[in-house]
């Protein structure tokens, strides 16, 4: 069972070490919003964000202002910096 573990830390640093920025901070997004249990629509009413950009987000496909990033950070509830900790 540990190695299955340990296999799987390394495939996601592998997979986080090719991402581009964008799709490090979308894939962290997404997770944290998972581990809330928060569907899309949910984060994007109380982070006042419309819910088709936080999807392009979570999918990497938005280049993310601060105020956006800002308004993520209140409704999920975590520090700025906990947004752009990759765990690499």
């Amino acid at each position: 069972m540990m190695t299955i573990v340990n296999r799987t830390i390394v495939i996601t640093k592998l997979y986080l070490s090719v991402m581009n920025l964008k799709e490090k901070f979308g894939h962290k997004i997404k997770q944290l919003r998972e581990q809330k249990e928060y569907s899309i629509e949910y984060l994007a009413n109380i982070a006042n964000i419309d819910r088709t950009y936080i999807s392009d987000i979570e999918k990497g496909k938005r280049n993310v202002s601060l105020l956006i990033i800002e308004k993520l950070s209140k409704a999920l509830e975590v520090n700025i910096q906990e947004l752009f900790n990759y765990g690499e």
